[in-house]
């Protein structure tokens, strides 16, 4: 199966990045039953847009090239510090790009426990729900614009009043908590990763509700803050941490 949907999006090119049904049909030698089951799928999981004039990749693929660009370097400078990290909390660590109204995962640090929280590589998540997403925007110079606070989980914040006054208190302590904002029962804290031009991401320490409750939130806040920092200065931060939002207010 994975050939298979490899196949459809060899399809596209540079000099053809638009395709007709019949056109990929004829390209990868699917039968017309098969190319058309894996374009419904592309689509519905946003891999592929469509129009009149037949399909496309996704925006998607621009975030992934950011990922798979500036992933590299930050995958291994970032690995001891997410490991020591995990060690020191017990619990699951990873870090985020910002991507526009999103963010992708590009490295964790699964738990050794039996119980763990834990995100794919490559994943994508929003950012106005969990910790990782908040502390980006909390810090974002240009806020990215949030069509909807669509309710994901018993303590999704869905009200933008609620959302600016938890921004500023993430703003003024330097780090995020979430409590069964994304998933129930997963709770995490987040802090900034920035690098030579500015914010780029967020780490994160993830785990079960009943390990990272409100008791245990400044620790790891403060936890995840210092491994964050240290990340930042590894990359080429070099200005004041946590960093002062930007703003355009006078």
């Amino acid at each position: 199966m994975l050939d298979r949907f490899v196949s459809v999006l060899s399809c596209f090119s540079v000099h053809e990045p638009v395709a007709t049904a019949a056109e990929i049909r004829a390209r990868t030698g699917l039968p017309p039953t098969t190319t058309n089951r894996l374009l419904r799928s592309l689509v519905d999981r946003g891999v592929l847009s469509q129009d009149l004039r037949g399909y496309k990749l996704s925006l998607r693929f621009v975030g992934w090239a950011e990922v798979a660009k500036a992933g590299s370097d930050l995958v291994e400078a970032s690995t001891p510090i997410l490991a020591e990290l995990r060690d020191r909390s017990g619990e699951s660590t990873g870090l985020a790009l910002l991507d526009n109204d999103c963010r992708y995962v590009i490295n964790n640090c699964s738990s050794r426990r039996s119980i763990v929280f834990h995100t794919e590589i490559g994943q994508t998540l929003p950012l106005y729900a969990g910790s990782g997403g908040k502390v980006l925007l909390a810090f974002s110079d240009q806020l990215p614009k949030l069509k909807r606070l669509t309710k994901l989980a018993s303590g999704t914040i869905t009200s933008r009043a609620k959302l600016e006054k938890e921004l500023e208190l993430i703003r003024e302590r330097g780090w995020a908590y979430a409590q069964s904002e994304r998933e129930d029962g997963l709770n995490s804290v987040a802090a900034p990763v920035l690098d030579a031009g500015g914010l780029i991401g967020s780490m994160t320490i993830g785990g079960p509700a009943f390990r990272m409750g409100e008791d245990r939130a400044e620790e790891l806040g403060l936890m995840v803050l210092d491994a964050a920092r240290e990340l930042s200065l590894a990359i080429g931060y070099q200005g004041k941490y946590p960093p002062v939002r930007e703003t355009d207010d006078t």
